[in-house]
């Protein structure tokens, strides 16, 4: 029977000397490109940006799609970049990248979808006083990308556990139940959280068929609104809407 493989991209003892490495509290300056809205968030806002590590946090601030920036990052040590839709006060969950695991070839750091997941796995790391996320976060962000419809249908934090027992293995990328409900009462086309989900268009008399993950609370928002529904595990829908 084939094994499940585990992807660390360093060794225990090499985790423990950078997490010594007093290196983690210099700076250098980082060029980062955003990408065009998705056509899925064609009607947003903007991008919303913002970093986090494990000795400091930058932003959030607005930045157009498609621009270029510069942040100054950790030196020797890790950070999540994370850029979010901005739909009024409403924010989607986020593209974005790990450094410097991220970083292209020619020195830019380039955010995206999976990225955007992957660094949500490292930011639930640093927010609990860890220097460094232990795991080949591009093969993450890779892996997730091809093996689930919606990355997001999994909370990436819900990983935390065996990343850091350094016990992660690609199986545990696997797609969970996904089962539709039928909401009433939807006043106009609504984005859907993810970059990866379909917007909710209701019919002529509001309703609409969404289709989620069991034990996962999704949101479709936009012009004001905010949809959010849960789908648990034996199948019961529950969801509220917010408006303006």
């Amino acid at each position: 029977m084939k094994q499940a493989r585990v992807f660390l991209p360093l060794s225990v003892s090499a985790v423990l000397v950078l997490s010594a490495c007093p290196l983690f509290t210099l700076g250098m300056l980082v060029r980062v490109v955003l990408p065009d809205l998705p056509a899925v968030w064609a009607d947003a806002d903007g991008w919303e940006v913002s970093w986090l590590s494990p000795d400091d946090t930058g932003g959030p601030f607005r930045a157009a799609p498609g621009s270029a920036l510069e942040l100054v990052l950790p030196r020797g040590g890790e950070a999540a970049v994370l850029c979010q839709a901005v739909y009024g006060s409403a924010r989607t969950l986020p593209y974005g990248a790990p450094w410097p695991q991220g970083l292209s070839d020619d020195g830019i750091l380039r955010l995206d979808a999976a990225g955007g997941y992957a660094a949500s796995l490292a930011a639930a790391f640093y927010r609990a006083g860890c220097d460094i996320c232990p795991l080949d976060l591009s093969r993450f962000a890779r892996e997730a990308a091809e093996r689930l419809a919606d990355p997001w249908d999994i909370d990436p934090a819900s990983f935390s556990p065996v990343v850091a027992g350094l016990a992660f293995r690609v199986d545990y990328l696997r797609a969970p139940v996904r089962a539709q409900a039928a909401i009433g009462g939807v006043p106009r086309a609504l984005a859907p959280d993810s970059s990866w989900g379909r917007r909710a268009v209701p019919d002529g008399s509001g309703n609409v068929t969404l289709e989620l993950a069991a034990g996962r609370v999704r949101r479709w928002i936009g012009g004001g609104y905010e949809l959010a529904v849960s789908l648990s595990t034996s199948g019961d829908v529950a969801w509220t809407m917010a408006g303006p």
